[in-house]
């Protein structure tokens, strides 16, 4: 076999495990789709809800203290480059 045949030839390899793959995850993801979910009561839709309340409170009070952060240091760089100014 030349060696010129090899790379095409493992191109080809590759690109058949690559697409055996992908339909195999394809059809993985198919099979999980027709599986029905199960109903919810009342109360764990409320205690999702509660946890869901809580994540975004603890996230936006995160996101405060970031914002705060950025402001405290833009003003540190600000007072830093008016102190080097002649």
């Amino acid at each position: 076999m030349p060696v010129a045949a090899i790379i095409p030839l493992a191109a080809i390899v590759c690109s058949t495990f690559v697409a055996i793959t992908v339909l195999q995850l394809i059809a993985r993801f198919i099979a999980q789709r027709r599986v029905p979910s199960q109903a919810l009561s009342n109360d764990e839709i409320a205690h999702r809800l509660e946890r869901i309340e809580q994540m975004v409170e603890s996230t936006s009070i995160e996101v405060e203290r970031i914002g705060e952060s950025n402001r405290f240091v833009a003003k540190l760089l600000a007072e830093k480059t008016d102190a080097l100014r002649p």
